[in-house]
C-alpha cells in the first residue's frame, strides 16, 4: 500500500512533466508563468496589490502597492517559494525580492 508521502512524490513528478511539456515559447517566458501561478498561490487579496516584475537568477521580483505590504509579506516568502517550486516541479525560485 502506498503511503501519503509516496503519493505526493508522484504529484511532484507529474508537475515536472506538465511544466516540461509546455511549448518552448512558454517555457522561455517564465515571467508569464510566474505571474499566473503567483496569483494562484498568494490568493486574491495579495494578487490585487502585487505584480510579478521579472525572474532573474532564480529570484522572483514582485512589486507591491505600499510599503506596509513589505513587512506583511516577508514572513510568507518561504511558503510562496515552496508552492511555486512545487507547481514548477523544480527549483525555479530561490528568493523573492519585494519592492514598492
Amino acid at each position: 500500500m502506498l503511503g501519503k508521502r509516496d503519493l505526493n512524490k508522484n504529484w511532484v513528478n507529474l508537475n515536472s512533466v506538465l511544466f516540461e511539456s509546455l511549448p518552448e515559447h512558454l517555457q522561455e517566458d517564465q515571467k508569464d508563468w510566474a505571474a499566473y501561478h503567483w496569483n494562484l498561490v498568494v490568493g486574491t487579496q495579495i494578487a490585487a496589490i502585487s505584480r510579478v516584475e521579472r525572474i532573474s537568477c532564480k529570484t522572483l521580483y514582485v512589486r507591491v502597492q505600499g510599503s506596509q505590504w513589505l513587512n506583511a509579506l516577508e514572513g510568507l516568502k518561504t511558503k510562496f517559494i515552496q508552492e511555486l517550486n512545487s507547481r514548477a516541479g523544480k527549483q525555479l525560485i530561490e528568493k523573492i525580492q519585494l519592492t514598492t
